[in-house]
């Protein structure tokens, strides 16, 4: 499965490159802070691009970070459950059994 993602990928990037190749036109840039004349189509497309692609991978890192945080709070949480599940299992069994109301053994 992964060599088919990575050839996937592969055949992605290339259509891109081709695509970019044939935009050969020359536009002007306005940006907030910078104005660019004389730039490529295809060098707009691949900033762009790379951009979407630094943005994209930023979120991903984070929804990872904090789902494996959220794990390892979830774990140790079910740890501390189980532990506590446990000294319960193990409580001796006859410890108040024999009592009665008043306080007296039965023996």
């Amino acid at each position: 499965m992964k060599l088919v993602k990575i050839f996937a990928g592969l055949v992605v990037l290339i259509l891109v490159l081709i695509f970019l190749m044939k935009n050969t036109n020359v536009v002007s840039v306005d940006l907030v802070f910078a104005q660019y004349e004389n730039v490529q189509v295809a060098m707009v497309m691949l900033g762009a691009l790379s951009v979407g692609i630094l943005i994209g991978y930023g979120v991903a890192v984070t929804n990872i970070l904090s789902s494996k945080t959220e794990i390892r709070s979830l774990k140790t949480k079910n740890r501390r459950l189980s532990d506590e599940l446990n000294d319960l299992r193990n409580v001796a069994i006859d410890e108040g059994i024999y009592d009665t109301d008043d306080g007296e053994d039965i023996h």
